[in-house]
């Protein structure tokens, strides 16, 4: 009975943890959010597959520039084609989020509500900076598709994140993030995603494996699936107003 409650005690304490900068975790989370776009210049371009009810409902080409740290995540991302969506904008500050299309004369803003739903659901799930917006709960020890992992439960900072709750899949060896689990305010399931590093990339004259696919389903739709490709990498280095909104209008 002594043993049982001893047991008890430590799985609650552990939830309690608490992970500084400098554990192996906080840096594999960090190193997870570099390996999926997390820097202070990248540049590069999506192919985006929306599936619905197992039939391909469209297939768009994007332009991605983004900017993260551990201030600030931005993103601008381009609509290139087909020509329907030619010009249309997505702004990403942080948490808020703006829209442009021909025919608007001002950016709209997005709620959180819509943000649940359609591209802008998918740019969040994509967005790099989770070790800027959620904290670490716990951490376990598990296996995806035979690597060696840490499961993260990670809980926004606040109530401005899109996805309250998150679980997460790091392999130990290489810090790729290779699953995640995203949660709404009641704890309920709603997408899930799985990342590929089949990229190549240059970065501070060291070469890396990088991301070039994430797979996003929706839980509650289970026919619904994004496929984001991604390929040609950069890393420019862009100008302190490259992410106001007021660039939406140019």
């Amino acid at each position: 009975m002594k043993r049982i409650g001893l047991v008890l005690i430590i799985s609650v304490l552990s939830l309690n943890v608490s992970f500084s900068q400098d554990s192996e975790v906080v840096k594999a989370l960090k190193k997870s959010d570099f390996y999926r776009g997390g820097s202070e210049g990248i540049e590069w371009n999506v192919k985006v597959q929306n599936i619905e009810q197992g039939q391909l409902k469209n297939d768009l080409t994007l332009s991605v520039e983004g900017s993260a740290n551990d201030s600030h995540f931005y993103s601008l991302i381009s609509f290139v084609g087909p020509k329907k969506f030619e010009g249309q904008k997505l702004l990403i500050r942080d948490n808020s989020m703006w829209f442009i299309k021909q025919g608007l004369t001002n950016p709209v803003p997005i709620s959180s509500r819509q943000r649940l739903s359609g591209s802008a659901a998918n740019a969040d799930v994509a967005a790099a900076n989770y070790s800027k917006d959620y904290t670490i709960e716990t951490v376990t020890n598990g296996v995806y598709n035979n690597v060696n992992c840490w499961i993260l439960e990670l809980k926004a900072k606040d109530n401005l994140v899109t996805y309250p709750k998150v679980k997460y899949w790091i392999s130990k060896k290489e810090n790729f993030g290779l699953q995640a689990e995203f949660y709404g305010k009641s704890d309920k399931l709603i997408k899930t995603a799985t990342f590929e590093y089949n990229n190549k990339v240059e970065f501070k004259s060291q070469r890396y494996d990088y991301l070039s696919k994430i797979l996003i389903t929706d839980m509650i739709n289970k026919e619904d699936k994004t496929i984001l490709s991604i390929s040609g990498v950069s890393f420019p280095v862009f100008s302190s107003t490259k992410f106001q909104k007021e660039r939406l209008l140019d």
